[in-house]
């Protein structure tokens, strides 16, 4: 019987999977081993890959649809096996994929022109009929199975067709269902239609509000002036809202997480300046160590992360985590560093870092956010760190406050490097580059006095590079 591609499970915690894109197409031939779709995770996109050789068929779910983890959503069928009455698949064709090398696999099975139409109206190519050459689908296919679908668009047994991720949009807009007009396959509605049903009715039922009096209730209510691409909140007095952003998997994710850490963990901030001026030159002197530029460029980033392992090993108590009513001091120090990409914000992990020097965390650094930044980060990547850093000199920020990132009992923001006027031991002053440290700590693990000793040593690694030789 054909084989089923399931949607995985890549996280414990894990029910849902959306189709981020489908690498094969409906009829492509595919070897065992090779990637058929990615699917997007809370936190990062996966590759999914074919359990066996054979002709990818019965694509279910769109790219951008949510399904249930296990649901099966397309299938790959072996020689001689049929699928949905559809006749037994020729043997040479279902093992070809094992045979012929990818420069000789079977052209695309939708014109570039149709892929796009069919985009734009909503239509699975999966159940289009291709009638250009070798079955290609053609815009004329794409338009003629629309036609089609539109025609045959209410359902029969009263039921709202619509995708999960249309129902979950649905839901947090308050949005009913039965009054949305679908645009999918079969009349079924996409989270595009919720939102273009949303803005239809607001644009209705938008009430004119003055500052000065009260709003008049009229027969026909006047419609306010709707910025492009935006519209108007059916309520009166109420602001224009530009748009509705649904929540991404990893917007969502950081809400959730944000939210739990505010909420469970007590947390509570210490802060001090550190004197960079020794800091800065290490960091010169290890780029300038390579003239060939055939060694990974060492940033002030790379400093700082090697800078917290260091105090972490020397205070294992804030290399830690509150846990069931205990604290678990951790094994390794693996530092997490803070890192914005399109979606949203995570957290990719240097591993063992107080075992590494100051290049190699410099390359693994490199690695893991243009990884990150191009989407192509693994779920090990994001897994078991125990601190986070999060720097936002870069941005020209002086000074803020990290929320923990649970379960760790401790985050380290660090500001730019800035000159200013410094006061010295002596009395004389100076201009030196400095920079703001503000740690925050769960008070379940550390304690005012421990957190302060903590950050104090990760002051002096700053102001005393050195001391990373010992």
């Amino acid at each position: 019987m054909p084989t089923a591609v399931i949607m995985p499970k890549f996280e414990m915690a894990q029910e849902t999977g959306k189709v981020a894109a489908w690498v094969k197409a409906e009829g492509d031939v595919v070897k065992k081993g090779d990637v058929i779709l990615e699917v997007e995770t809370d936190k990062v996109n996966m590759e999914v890959e074919a359990l066996v050789a054979g002709v990818l068929t019965g694509i279910a779910v769109r790219a951008g649809e949510i399904v249930p983890i296990g649901q099966a959503i397309a299938f790959i069928v072996k020689p001689g096996e049929s699928f949905s009455g559809v006749g037994p698949v020729p043997a040479a064709q279902a093992a070809a994929g094992a045979a012929q090398p990818a420069s000789s696999r079977p052209a695309a099975a939708a014109s570039p022109l149709a892929v796009r139409l069919a985009e734009s109206l909503g239509v699975d190519l999966a159940v289009v009929k291709g009638t250009g050459p070798r079955g290609q689908v053609t815009r004329e296919d794409v338009e003629a199975c629309a036609a089609s679908q539109q025609a045959a668009s209410a359902p029969s047994d009263g039921k709202v067709r619509a995708v999960p991720a249309a129902r979950r949009l649905a839901r947090e807009l308050g949005v009913d269902l039965h009054q949305v007009r679908g645009t999918g396959p079969e009349g079924r509605i996409q989270p595009e239609d919720v939102r273009s049903h949303l803005e239809a009715v607001a644009i209705k039922q938008t009430v004119v509000a003055t500052p000065t009096k009260p709003v008049a209730v009229q027969p026909e209510p006047a419609v306010a002036p709707i910025p492009q691409g935006g519209f108007a909140l059916a309520l009166p007095g109420s602001p224009a809202i530009r748009r509705l952003v649904p929540l991404t998997n990893i917007r969502r994710t950081i809400a959730e997480r944000m939210t739990v850490s505010v909420r469970e963990a007590p947390q509570f901030t210490v802060g001090l300046d550190a004197d960079m001026t020794r800091a800065l030159a290490v960091v010169e002197d290890l780029r300038g160590g390579d003239a060939a530029g055939n060694q990974p460029r060492v940033t002030l980033t790379a400093l700082l992360i090697k800078a917290c392992a260091w105090a972490l090993y020397q205070h294992p108590g804030a290399n830690a985590a509150y846990q069931d009513g205990q604290i678990a001091e951790w094994g390794e120090v693996n530092v997490g560093v803070a890192t914005a990409i399109e979606t949203g914000l995570i957290v990719p992990v240097i591993r063992q870092a107080d075992q590494l020097g100051m290049r190699a965390i410099a390359a693994r650094l490199a690695d893991v956010t243009t990884r990150a930044r191009g989407g192509q980060l693994k779920i090990e990547d994001l897994q078991g760190g125990t601190f986070t850093l999060s720097n936002l000199g870069m941005f020209g920020i002086d000074h803020f406050t990290a929320i923990l990132n649970p379960p760790q009992a401790a985050i380290l923001a660090v500001g730019r490097v800035a000159k200013r006027a410094v006061v010295l031991a002596d009395d004389r002053i100076e201009v030196r580059p400095m920079t703001t440290l503000t740690l925050t700590a769960d008070h379940r693990v550390l304690d005012g006095v421990t957190a302060a000793q903590f950050l104090a040593t990760i002051q002096r690694i700053l102001e005393h590079p050195g001391l990373l030789l010992e």
